[in-house]
Order: C-alpha cells, then structure tokens, then sequence
C-alpha cells in the first residue's frame, strides 16, 4: 500500500509524523509544500485538509491529519514495533507523556515562538519571556523521563520519543540565534546541562529513517 506524507520543512507537527513512520520502518514517500508559496492553502491539499496544515498522511483510501492522530492510526494500522507500548499499563504511560509534551512544552514553544515569527511580539515581551521560562521548565521535566533508559519509554523509541524530539531540535536551533529587544529565551545547552538528554538526542539521531526526516532546509542552510 502506497503512503504519502505531505509535510513543511521544519514543521515539528510534521516530523513527529516522519518519525513515527521510521520507527515503525515503513517506507513513504516525502511530498514537501511550502506554506510561504501558498501551497497548503491549494484546493488540492485543503481536500485532504480542510485546515490546511500539515502534516497529511495519506495511506490508501485513508486520509488522516493532525501529528496525534497520525500516531495513533500508524498504532492501530501496523502493530508491528508498537509507538504506545504493549500492555495497558504502557499504553497510558506513553499517551501520558504524549499529552504532556503536547500540552506544556510544545504550547510553551508555540507561544515563545509564534509571535516573534509573526513579527508581533512587541509589547508581549513579557509573556513571550514566560513562555520561555516555561519551556525551560518542561525541558528539565523531560530530561527526567528518561530515568537511565536510552529511549523515553525504555529500550526502543516510542510515539514520546517522536513527539518530543522535534520541540527540543527546533528550541536548540532558534534558541542561541534570537535576538529580539526585551525578549531573552535562556535555552539551555543541552551538553552542558543535560546531558542524558543530550545521549538520547544522539541516540534519536543514530535511528533508521531518521535522516530521511530531517528538516531538507535546516540541512541545506548547515
């Protein structure tokens, strides 16, 4: 069956699919859209997204949309190498953290981060600046869930290690390069300050499929 996964470059929605996708070691084919040339607001991508946001995953005559719901079709489609654990007990865990990145550190980023994309962050600095503090927070969080295992689940990656590598790859690359008046982000250095977290990155990195979905413009632009 031919799966097709529509994504932006740099989007952590979108790489959260892509490695999903690797983990499991299904192959797919890579469609890149570049939202700055208004090819996620086509009538063709608006058809298998009414949002249009990515990232799409289209396997077969299915169409699914939105990064958690792709994790948790490829779960339910192919069981082979689970993203949620095999017994209940690891399932709620893993959809714990799932949720948790999702509802602390990716909506820390996302407000850190959208209003200095958007170019209206002034007279927000102090929010944008709590924003990041919060951020920070979670990432000292996360740094504890690996509790001396090599993947954030135990000995293999699972849909947290896939949900949570994306947020902290795109804090570390627009975190030392931002300057903007009143706002100071303070990331951490991984290296420095959390350096089991650092190992698992590498970890991540060192994974099949893993450089298949890495960001084609953050490579180009290295």
């Amino acid at each position: 069956m031919a799966r097709t996964l529509y994504f932006v470059s740099g989007s952590p929605f979108a790489w959260r699919a892509m490695l999903a996708l690797a983990f499991k070691g299904l192959d797919y084919t890579a469609v890149e859209l570049h939202g700055s040339k208004g090819e996620t607001k086509t009538p063709e991508h608006l058809a298998r997204n009414p949002r249009g946001k990515v990232p799409v995953l289209v396997d077969g005559d299915v169409t699914v949309y939105e990064s958690v719901a792709v994790l948790a079709y490829l779960e339910r489609a192919y069981p082979e190498t689970p993203l949620f654990g095999t017994t209940p007990k690891q399932a709620a865990h893993i959809w714990q953290r799932v949720m948790e990145v999702e509802g602390y550190l990716s909506a820390a980023l996302a407000g850190a981060a959208r209003p200095i994309f958007t170019q209206t962050f002034a007279g927000r600095e102090d929010e944008i600046n709590q924003h990041f503090a919060d951020a920070r927070a979670e990432i000292a969080t996360v740094d504890g869930w690996l509790n001396g295992n090599d993947f954030m689940a135990g000995d293999s990656p699972s849909a947290i290690d896939a949900m949570l590598y994306p947020a902290l790859a795109m804090i570390a690359r627009i975190g030392p390069s931002l300057k903007v008046p009143g706002i100071t982000p303070n990331i951490p250095d991984y290296e420095a300050d959390f350096p089991a977290l650092a190992a698992w990155m590498k970890r991540v990195e060192a994974l099949p499929g893993f450089d298949d979905a890495y960001p084609p413009h953050w490579r180009s632009a290295a």
